[in-house]
């Protein structure tokens, strides 16, 4: 990756003043999962295909590319981070932050450029007397890869993230993290800001307050989305990364000999995954000319995640009334972009 000298200062910062526990952690779900109207795709033409009906003009008059829901109970390994103050030793007593990453990222997004990067968000909650605890949601970095059709959707990630937060607030998330005596808030960049909003309109009680980067309820901004990404598929795009991957990443393909309630700890990486076809099609979707540093877009780039197409087709079916939350929320949004698209 190229770096100017004055993109590598910006990437520097002051040493990191805070310590992490690293774990995997075993998460039971119960989730409506749903079905495709289309089989698995056979190739790239066929995810472009579903690419133009979903983004034509008449879209919406067109047939759902689901063709019902039925409830799925499984069991997933979900990695997770926590990190303290170093100067602190009552982690207990602090104010958490859960955090929730978007697509084409893992938990990593919230160390941004490393532990003395100035981009570093963690560095910044910790030095403000935070504690904080990211995870990697279903099929991203070291959590369970899943079925990518009918499993790595927003019903599931949600109840994911309703359950870690559960689980932490109860202590029982890992021995390592202790239980919670004061405030827990999410904070959740663009897709995960949707699950986060969801959260709080399924169960108010679980957040003390709730931070939303990238997002915007008005959805105009979708087809954009779609769009920049063109259905590439994550095994052509970087097939050094992903090669191993199948085709396509939207409705149903089934592992083998595992069984609904299984540990869903898989060996090989799913099929059906895509991602942006380059950096210029990053840019366009997330950033707005000359209001970025080369190298976060570069950097971007080089450790993007794929996501799954029922990922973002089932955006929409999770709720979004939170009438019922009454705690803090704060709302970040590009001012400058048109094209401040959740993922």
């Amino acid at each position: 990756m190229r770096q100017s000298a004055s993109a590598l200062t910006l990437f520097m910062g002051a040493v990191a003043a805070f310590q992490c526990s690293l774990f995997n952690t075993n998460i039971t779900i119960s989730a409506p999962s749903y079905q495709p109207a289309f089989a698995p795709f056979a190739n790239h033409h066929q995810s472009v295909a579903l690419l133009s009906a979903v983004t034509a003009r008449n879209a919406s008059a067109g047939a759902s590319p689901f063709k019902g829901a039925v409830n799925v109970v499984q069991t997933f390994s979900i990695s997770a981070e926590y990190c303290t103050p170093t100067a602190y030793q009552h982690p207990a007593h602090l104010d958490v932050q859960i955090l929730t990453h978007g697509l084409g990222f893992d938990k990593s997004y919230w160390r941004f450029g490393g532990d003395s990067s100035g981009y570093n968000y963690i560095r910044a909650a910790t030095d403000t007397g935070y504690a904080t605890l990211s995870y990697d949601r279903i099929s991203n970095g070291g959590s369970s890869l899943v079925d990518p059709y009918t499993i790595q959707q927003a019903p599931m990630q949600l109840a994911v993230l309703e359950a870690i937060t559960s689980n932490f607030r109860n202590g029982t998330i890992h021995p390592s993290v202790p239980k919670p005596s004061v405030k827990v808030f999410h904070v959740g960049h663009s897709y995960g800001s949707i699950l986060i909003h969801a959260l709080v309109a399924t169960n108010p009680s679980l957040s003390d307050g709730i931070v939303l980067t990238g997002y915007s309820t008005n959805s105009t901004w979708l087809g954009e989305f779609l769009i920049s990404t063109n259905f590439h598929l994550a095994r052509e795009n970087q097939p050094e990364r992903f090669g191993n991957r199948s085709t396509g990443f939207v409705p149903s393909f089934r592992y083998p000999g595992v069984e609904e309630n299984s540990l869903l700890v898989l060996t090989r990486p799913p099929p059906q995954t895509r991602t942006w076809p380059d950096e210029l099609a990053n840019q366009y979707i997330f950033l707005s000319y000359p209001h970025f540093d080369p190298a976060v877009l570069a950097y971007a780039e080089t450790h993007k995640y794929p996501f799954s197409v029922s990922e973002v087709l089932t955006g929409g079916v999770v709720p979004y009334n939170a009438a019922n939350f009454s705690k803090p929320v704060l709302v970040r949004s590009h001012p400058i972009s048109s094209h401040s698209a959740p993922t």
